[in-house]
């Protein structure tokens, strides 16, 4: 995997909306905490369009992400928002060679994992799970997320694991991973990431529990899981139905019974009150409660 620079001070950090339309007010807020921390934040032309559901068209989003992995003024691109739009934007990325180009800081959650699967596996790029424009940056989300692309923390956590299985923590490999349902819409795609060796990192939103389960049957079932070293479930957000008697919870235990497949619960990175930076692609190992990046995610 190829690593992006480090995040430097007075860093150029470009603003892109490859989904939903976001809240011009909210992008603003974390630009200004970004610019009084000495970053220069620009935003992308299209970034406060607003077409149907998107913001923007698809090639304007993709343009204005185009431009900014190109640009070479530009140190790092973050996300303004998620909903849904990203996968639209892949077949303008396949008319670019990008594999040539060399990799920036992408940072964002949710629906940008499928950029984040697609940074992955056309360019070799590890790329950043974490919080976006839109997201609450003030204290240990905007801290942490800054610390892992300055390459100044290599402790994210603290975080609790609590093995689904009688099972050792997980080993010293690469983590992949985000959104289990946009992750699951890249199965049967050259975008889905190799897993084999690696931990897969899921989270989601709003999804009832047979709903994760059978996403994760699909991924089993399509080969996907192939050669993991586990899942850790670390996020399931507003998805437990009160009083059904069946969780998230108890969804991924059967899973990972039924397959053998070690299985942990519990990380703070997806769409709770706290969502932590999390790199993709580079080497990870949690242990005393905290994962320790094995490596360094920038250079």
């Amino acid at each position: 995997m190829r690593k992006p620079r480090r995040l430097a001070d007075h860093a150029h950090i470009r603003v892109v909306a490859p989904a939903s339309p976001c809240q011009p007010a909210a992008v603003e807020r974390t630009a200004s905490w970004l610019e009084e921390r000495g970053y220069r934040v620009s935003v992308g032309e299209h970034v406060y369009d607003v077409h149907r559901i998107f913001a923007g068209s698809d090639e304007d989003r993709a343009r204005d992400l185009i431009d900014a992995l190109l640009d070479p003024s530009v140190d790092a691109v973050f996300a303004a928002r998620g909903g849904y739009g990203s996968v639209r934007l892949i077949p303008y990325l396949e008319q670019q060679d990008l594999s040539r180009a060399d990799p920036k800081i992408f940072l964002g959650y949710s629906d940008m994992t499928a950029l984040h699967s697609y940074f992955h596996s056309r360019c070799g790029w590890v790329t950043f799970h974490g919080p976006m424009m839109e997201s609450r940056w003030p204290g240990i989300q905007g801290d942490t997320a800054l610390g892992v692309l300055r390459g100044e923390v290599t402790v994210l956590g603290p975080g609790l694991l609590e093995p689904l299985q009688p099972s050792a923590p997980p080993p010293a490999c690469p983590w992949y991973g985000g959104n289990l349902t946009v992750l699951a819409s890249l199965a049967g795609t050259p975008y889905f990431p190799v897993l084999a060796g690696a931990v897969l990192y899921l989270e989601d939103v709003q999804e009832a529990p047979y709903r994760i389960d059978r996403m994760l049957q699909q991924l089993q079932l399509a080969g996907c899981l192939e050669g993991v070293e586990g899942i850790v479930f670390g996020e399931a957000t507003h998805c437990d139905p009160e009083g059904a008697g069946y969780t998230v919870q108890d969804a991924l235990q059967d899973f990972c019974s039924q397959w053998q497949i070690p299985g942990w619960w519990g990380f703070p990175a997806g769409h709770g009150d706290t969502n932590l930076a999390l790199p993709l692609g580079v080497a990870a190992q949690f242990k005393e409660h905290s994962l320790y990046m094995v490596e360094e995610a920038v250079t």
